[in-house]
């Protein structure tokens, strides 16, 4: 912390942005806490697997599997995954002034939170964010158009995370 009415530059020392701040991932050891968001992979009624937005509820060390809630309303079930199947979102914006390897860049593979839904899904980086409050312009994976991606969708940065699964061919 700088004291009050110092220039806060006049301490700058290079340091890297922390674990959780944008593109930033946990650390291999990190454990969310309670009321955390973070993406569950899921089993789904029909038996396929989809990645859900997530609160969690706990941890164990000893089974090292987490309870999460759903926080869809309509779904609102509880799960326990264990730690593979959780990603934590970042707890911070990333700044591309001044940590842009702290961003996803264009044309990188991410899980980002579909517009209006509660789940997430596979997506290229069309645009990084350019100011700080910016969200990222992401293209999902879409085989009803030519390309096989939607036209760009904004997504909060928050909601963007590194996709764990291999590119489709």
């Amino acid at each position: 912390m700088c004291p009050l009415g110092t220039p806060a530059d006049m301490f700058a020392v290079p340091s890297r942005p922390p674990p959780l701040c944008g593109a930033i991932p946990a650390s291999s050891d990190y454990v969310a806490k309670p009321g955390d968001k973070v993406a569950a992979r899921v089993k789904g009624v029909d038996g396929d697997e989809q990645w859900i937005l997530a609160e969690v509820v706990s941890y164990s060390h000893a089974a090292n599997k987490y309870e999460v809630d759903d926080i869809d309303e309509e779904g609102k079930e509880r799960h326990t995954l264990s730690r593979r199947r959780i990603i934590p979102l970042p707890q911070w914006k990333a700044n591309p002034e001044t940590d842009p390897e702290a961003l996803f860049q264009k044309d990188q593979l991410v899980l980002a939170l579909y517009p209006q839904t509660t789940c997430f899904y596979r997506a290229l980086i069309h645009t990084p964010p350019q100011r700080p409050q910016d969200d990222y312009s992401v293209l999902f994976e879409d085989t009803s158009y030519a390309d096989g991606y939607s036209p760009p969708l904004n997504v909060a940065q928050r909601y963007v995370v590194a996709c764990k699964e291999p590119k489709k061919k």
